[in-house]
């Protein structure tokens, strides 16, 4: 997965990406309308409101095709815009030509390549927001063994220029992971660890020091995100066609996005570190009704049977 995304020569986000939205081959919900946007804005200002000595500085970790940042900056306020310092990261050089389309090059607009450097234009104080960030992260795939009571690794090899799976050697579980609790799985049920995601994330948390920050992504709680699933969330995206099979996702490598869904209750307890206190953990439709954004009825980032329930809104603070 790491290899079919991120490869220098041929990963799907390093080269072949062409958008993000209607005419790419997946949208995100700031692609398809402003409310998600509108009650980001909503919750910075009020942030900003509440801590008034807290630095006007936004660092977006992977922006995308650059709507979220430009409805942000748009909606901000013209005194708040005066101060505003928008920093992006982002890895993908074909997202980040995207981004410098649609904004523009502005003094108040800054890129980095990773999160460290971020921070330190920003003197590790800042607004850090992600949408659909962490089911960018390569995963671990992992297959339940019922009479070994064990957790398995799920190696993808290629055969005749075909790419299979099979069970591998036992994987180790983190301390604090999901895992650790009671699940009454079926022998082969996999799910996916977004260890890359955690691993990544701790190796810059040391250096934010004060702010607060919004993870938005589509999961659930474990072990409830995998019911009726017994091969996991793992999927592919070609052309907004959503692929399951695993001989689906394992083709077209490097031209086609894949994903999962976010085990939450890993996340949330692996993230934590001191200093970084959790505030609120809510659906997307409850977080923007919370932000006084009032929202149509077909309004698919509200829709309690789509994006509405199936995406949260993780809120941080580090003090």
């Amino acid at each position: 997965m790491k290899s079919a995304l991120y490869d220098d020569d041929g990963g799907y986000y390093s080269t072949n990406i062409r958008e993000v939205g209607p005419t790419g081959d997946f949208s995100t919900s700031t692609t398809l309308n402003n409310s998600l946007a509108n009650a980001i804005t909503s919750w910075i200002q009020r942030v900003w409101r509440q801590d008034k000595k807290l630095p006007h500085s936004i660092i977006e970790m992977g922006a995308g095709n650059g709507s979220l940042a430009e409805q942000i900056i748009k909606r901000i306020g013209f005194w708040s815009r005066l101060k505003l310092e928008y920093h992006i990261v982002e890895s993908s050089e074909p997202l980040l030509k995207l981004q410098v389309q649609r904004l523009g090059k502005r003094n108040l607009l800054q890129w980095h390549k990773d999160p460290k450097s971020a921070l330190r234009a920003c003197s590790g104080k800042a607004l850090i927001i992600s949408n659909e960030l962490i089911d960018a992260f390569p995963v671990e795939l992992i297959q339940w063994e019922e009479q070994k009571e064990k957790w398995q690794r799920v190696m993808a090899h290629s055969e005749n220029q075909q790419w299979t799976t099979s069970v591998g050697e036992d994987y180790e579980i983190p301390k604090n992971s999901s895992l650790l609790e009671s699940h009454n799985f079926k022998d082969g049920q996999r799910v996916e660890r977004h260890d890359d995601f955690v691993r990544w994330f701790h190796s810059w948390i040391e250096f934010w020091e004060q702010g607060h920050m919004l993870s938005i992504d589509y999961g659930d709680e474990f072990p409830d995100l995998y019911g009726r699933r017994p091969n996991g969330t793992v999927r592919a995206y070609f052309a907004q066609n959503r692929f399951e099979q695993m001989h689906e996702i394992l083709a077209r490598p490097g031209h086609q996005d894949i994903t999962s869904d976010i085990d939450f209750t890993d996340i949330r307890k692996r993230m934590l570190i001191d200093g970084l206190k959790e505030i609120n953990y809510q659906t997307q439709a409850e977080f923007i009704a919370e932000n006084d954004i009032k929202s149509s009825p077909g309004d698919p980032s509200t829709n309690p049977h789509g994006a509405g329930e199936a995406f949260k809104v993780l809120w941080h603070r580090k003090i």
